[in-house]
């Protein structure tokens, strides 16, 4: 048996994420809608409701990822992935094609619905 009478000392990869927590924690966050409300009725066919699904997010994440025609690059690639799928992908591929958008543009936050009260504004520093 191990009594550790200090603790150890932190790892280089636990030390990088809580900066980078302790960094994301101060800025200013914004809801992202993981299906484009630009597609509301389509994703509604397919039994998904957009406000279901939501990111808080940096806010100068989301006005990148929108900045631009028609949306921005996140509805580009949705536009694509419809067209593509031709409308008829089920349901639980529009869920996977939502996580690897994440994983594309290396989004950061927490789910949540449209209609959940939460406060978005940064942490106050020290």
């Amino acid at each position: 048996m191990v009594f550790r009478w200090h603790r150890r000392e932190k790892l280089p990869s636990e030390l990088q994420r809580e900066r980078a927590y302790e960094e994301w924690s101060h800025k200013p966050k914004e809801r992202h809608h993981l299906f484009p409300q630009a597609f509301q009725d389509y994703f509604a066919r397919k039994g998904i409701n957009v406000h279901d699904y939501v990111f808080a997010i940096d806010a100068e994440v989301h006005a990148r990822i929108h900045r631009g025609k028609n949306g921005g690059p996140w509805n580009a690639e949705w536009r694509a992935f419809i067209e593509r799928t031709l409308g008829e992908a089920p349901k639980h591929e529009h869920l996977e094609h939502a996580g690897a958008l994440i994983q594309k543009f290396f989004l950061v936050g927490y789910t949540m619905t449209y209609w959940q009260r939460v406060d978005l504004t940064p942490v106050p520093r020290d």
